[in-house]
């Protein structure tokens, strides 16, 4: 199929303005090629997937200004430039009339979001690069991890380098990172994407730049140690509302809602919630507003939480992540995700 073709600028400039008016000049999705000593080999940085998950971005433009040269080929997309610059700029997931872009990467690729999905997918398989790592923010505050379809050497050897826990994931969703199940091409491809933190969290823009940095100045990356200290945990449980059920956020039980979750329930995406931890309140529908299907598709929901007085519990110690606290977050994606543990 034929479709969008991206722009390549070859030569990022080192710009001192402002953030907002750096990516106004780009115009839109686009790839900063940062040309390398070794043009043999490629590797590749996606970020910006979500206009409301800047870190990459700002990390990138901070960096740039040092007019770094990389070992090899060092390729960075800025995707949905557009959503970013949608007033207030670095809010919105993408824009109103369009689809969430980390969904689109398998088909059918209908409409804009689709369109842009596939052009990127033409690029990274021209490239064959050696590593793609795909960059976000978490939607609550907390500490980087990294999230892989599979576990890799290399993968699990980078993410040790940058954060203390990978989590391997049967669900398929559509993002960037399920490529290699799905392109031959991209078979052999190491493929993670690495969330940062939250989007306002300074941590989270160095934790950015430390990837740049490194992919820049590491000449072999098979060459990196293991990470003994790396935490691998698997098949995490996505929990989200059914459809049709309300969620708010606050300190007490909301009676015009179905789920109230806890105000700072973004808290629980760092250490491990036991099940004497309050995560909210449910109304009289109880667990039955809530989903939590496995990568088969089983529904796991009551495995994982469970009600007592009217009190949103753990059912067993769990690892929760990107427990936000946007409820247009939490209607539009997931509460959050959980792994539990033994």
């Amino acid at each position: 199929m034929e479709g969008l073709s991206l722009p390549v600028i070859t030569d990022p400039p080192d710009d001192h303005r402002d953030v907002d008016a750096w990516l106004q000049t780009l115009g839109g999705p686009v790839w900063l090629m940062l040309e390398g000593e070794d043009d043999r080999r490629c590797r590749v940085v996606t970020t910006l997937l979500h206009g409301n998950e800047p870190s990459g971005t700002l990390a990138l433009h901070r960096w740039l200004v040092e007019r770094p040269r990389p070992r090899t080929r060092l390729a960075v997309l800025l995707a949905n430039v557009r959503g970013a610059l949608s007033h207030p700029a670095f809010t919105h997931r993408h824009t109103p009339d369009d689809r969430d872009l980390n969904r689109c990467f398998r088909p059918p690729f209908d409409g804009p979001a689709g369109e842009l999905a596939w052009a990127i997918i033409q690029d990274l398989e021209a490239w064959a690069p050696e590593c793609i790592i795909d960059l976000h923010n978490t939607s609550g505050n907390g500490p980087a991890f990294a999230v892989s379809t599979r576990r890799h050497p290399l993968i699990e050897a980078l993410c040790g380098q940058l954060c203390e826990q990978l989590i391997v994931t049967d669900l398929r969703l559509g993002s960037l990172m399920e490529l290699p199940l799905q392109r031959p091409r991209l078979a052999d491809c190491p493929v993670f994407t690495l969330e940062c933190g939250g989007a306002l969290q300074p941590a989270a823009r160095d934790v950015a730049e430390g990837l740049y940095r490194l992919l820049a100045e590491c000449p072999d990356l098979t060459a990196l140690p293991a990470a003994p200290g790396l935490e691998v945990l698997v098949h995490p449980l996505r929990v989200e509302l059914c459809p049709g059920a309300s969620v708010a956020y606050d300190r007490a039980p909301r009676p015009d809602v179905d789920v109230t979750l806890w105000a700072r329930i973004d808290e629980h995406n760092r250490g491990v919630t036991t099940p004497g931890a309050t995560l909210g309140w449910l109304g009289p529908r109880g667990l039955s507003c809530l989903q939590a299907r496995d990568g088969q598709g089983r529904e796991r929901v009551e495995e994982l939480l469970c009600v007592r007085q009217g009190r949103l519990h753990a059912r067993r110690p769990l690892r929760l992540f990107m427990a936000t606290t946007n409820s247009e977050i939490a209607r539009s994606d997931c509460l959050f995700y959980a792994v539990p543990l033994a």
